[in-house]
Parts: C-alpha cells; structure tokens; sequence
C-alpha cells in the first residue's frame, strides 16, 4: 500500500491519475485502489488517510472486531460447531475410504453423503469477516461496487474462487466469476470485495458467501470461497489485455496499462529452503514470479504487434543496475524489498521509503515509456 502511494501521487503530480479510465486491483492493493476510487476527497485529503491507515495499521482494526464485537462470538461459533463436525467427518471419511480399499466394503454412498454435509456446514465468522467489517468501518462504510466515486472511473477487485481455481472478480459495472456467472440482486458492498481480495491465504481464510447469479439466461444460487486475487492473477491486468473473449470473460480494452508492482523482485541466493515450510513457501514464490514474467512478456508482445500503445512496469523489486536512469537519492531496492505485508502498523521512515521509491520509479517509467500520455 505504500509503495503504491508513493506511484499514485507520481500519476497525480503528472496529471495522469485523473485519465485513468480503469482500475484492476489485487490483494493489498485493492485497500488503496479502492479507498481512491470510492473516496469523495481531494488527492491531498485521500493521501493523508492512507498515510493515517499505514501508521495505524490494520492489525489492531481486525482485532478490535474479533474481541470487541459479535465478530468475536461468530468465529468461536464457528470454531466449535462446523470445525468440530468437520474434524469428526474428516476422520470418519478417511476410515470409510480405508475400509472400502482394504476391505473392499462399498461405502461410496456414505462417503458422498458426508462430503456434502460438510459442504453444507456453516461458516458464521472468520478472521475474514473480521476484516471485512475493520474495512467497513475504517475505510468504506457500506459503500455498494457501483458506487464509484471519481468520474468516470471503472473499478474492477479481483479474487479468487477455491472451489474452481478461477478468477472472481467485483466490477462497478458487473461482478461474478465465468464458472458462476453474474451476480444479481443486492450489489455487493467494496469491503466485502476488497476483504476477498486481500485474503492472503497464509494468513486469512477465505471468505465464504452465498450469492445469486444469472448465466446463460438462468438463475441461481451458489456459494464461492474466495482468497486473494493474486493466487490466480497476481497483477490484475488479465481484464485489459487485448483480444480477451467478451461471452463469459471480464473484458475491458485500454490503450496504455500502467502496473503498479510491490512484489521484492528476484530471489536473493544464500538461503538453501530445506523444511517444509521455507521450501513450500519457496516454491510458491517462485511458481508467482514465473507467472508475473509470462503476463509482462505478453505486455511487451501487445506494444509491439500495436495492440496497446504504451506499457509501463513501476516494480518496487526493480533491479537498480537495469534502470534507464537512476537519480542520485534513488531510494535502494534493498531498502524496502523485504518489507512484509501483514498490515502492521508502518514506522514513519519506512513509510517514507516506500512511498519515495514508489514516487521515483513512477516518475522514471511515465517519462520513458508514458510521456505521451503525461504531455
């Protein structure tokens, strides 16, 4: 978030923020994407919030939902009554499952119908949730998707649903996944979208809901388990990229794509990942990178047959030695690349620095790459 701070106010001070006519966001970038694009506020005031956000962080907001709300009783009611039944059922399954391989007793009907009561086990509250209403509170109130604010802006959070390991995606204009549809009825609310959003897996459960949707002229309903957008498109630009399917598909074409990055950029050497949980973590790192590097490869590809204009990259783990200029205080890659995200509160000089090297590199890529659109 403050990395892309730094690049928002760059695209302001160069008048292009208010030209962009599309915002795709991911994980937690979509707090600030949307905190712009559902905000009332001059730049100046929207900057000052986010940097009150940053220094208080959201760890004490989520909290104050888990321990002083309903919030609290929600997630322990789910605790102990759909995570007991879904224990119990788990080790019941793997019995059956057991018995029917070694024994070869046919317990396949049993085995189905404890699989779908335990897809049917309730889920009151989670950490999730409890995000979610911090949002609500915090940041959006219970501002709907197509409330969008700045004119004529079009606001796109992208998640991802676990049941079909596809994108979920809340639009101002239309929401829904293609394996569902679109979603119909009462619109959903930017804290839910956003809270989906940002559920990064390792920390956040996924949040569960139920929704009505219309495909192929028929409606119904269905519930999606969604966690961070960035586990199925970890930059948000699948839904500009040019000769996309219109039937099912997400599809909105743009001229230029600016690509605001806070990923740390390449692996540092040293480090040998032998336990399970450093090289699983490793592995999942790299599996990221390598899809990050094919989008971007094809983002290239788009400017040179014509299909796109101009495409600039603004990556907080950018390797120095590579940029086309590099200006005396440059705030170092090594400085801000291992920074975590987990919504702690921010010191002040890592505030800064962060957001300095968001504003510098922005600056260096529009006049590169974008100075067409920055005249």
């Amino acid at each position: 978030m403050a990395f892309h701070l730094g690049g928002l106010r760059a695209l302001h001070d160069r008048g292009i923020l208010d030209k962009v006519k599309v915002m795709s966001t991911v994980s937690g970038g979509s707090v600030i994407g949307a905190a712009w694009a559902y905000s009332e506020s001059t730049f100046e005031a929207f900057d000052a919030r986010i940097v009150s956000v940053l220094r208080r962080g959201l760890q004490r907001e989520i909290a104050r939902e888990v321990f002083c709300s309903w919030q609290g009783m929600r997630i322990l009611a789910t605790l102990l009554v759909s995570g007991g039944m879904s224990i119990i059922i788990a080790v019941a399954l793997f019995l059956l499952s057991r018995t029917r391989r070694w024994l070869g007793i046919p317990t396949d009907r049993l085995e189905c119908s404890l699989a779908a009561i335990s897809e049917r086990l309730p889920i009151w509250g989670s950490l999730t949730t409890a995000f979610e209403a911090a949002l609500v509170r915090v940041l959006f109130g219970k501002r709907r998707m197509d409330e969008v604010v700045r004119p004529g802006l079009m606001a796109i959070i992208n998640a991802c649903d676990l049941r079909t390991g596809t994108a979920f995606r809340f639009g101002s204009e239309r929401s829904g996944g293609w394996r569902y549809g679109d979603i119909v009825g009462d619109v959903p609310t930017v804290a839910k979208a956003v809270a989906a959003s940002a559920a990064f897996p390792i920390l956040l459960p996924p949040l569960i809901e139920t929704f009505e949707f219309e495909r192929m002229g028929k409606r119904h309903t269905d519930t999606v388990s969604l966690t961070d957008g960035g586990v199925f498109d970890n930059l948000g630009v699948a839904v500009l990229e040019p000769g996309r399917a219109h039937d099912y598909a997400f599809n909105y074409p743009v001229s230029h794509i600016i690509s605001l990055n806070a990923g740390g950029g390449q692996f540092e050497r040293g480090e040998w990942h032998y336990w399970w949980p450093g090289r699983v973590a490793r592995s999942f790192g790299a599996v990221h990178r390598k899809a990050q590097d094919a989008v971007y490869q094809r983002l290239h590809k788009y400017v040179e047959t014509g299909e796109l204009d101009a495409f600039g990259m603004i990556y907080l783990g950018q390797q120095d030695s590579r940029l086309p200029f590099r200006s005396p205080d440059l705030i170092l890659r090594e400085q801000v690349k291992d920074y975590p995200t987990d919504f702690a509160p921010m010191s002040l000089k890592n505030m800064e620095l962060l957001t300095a090297r968001g504003e510098q590199l922005t600056h260096l890529i529009v006049d590169r790459y974008l100075s067409n659109i920055a005249a």
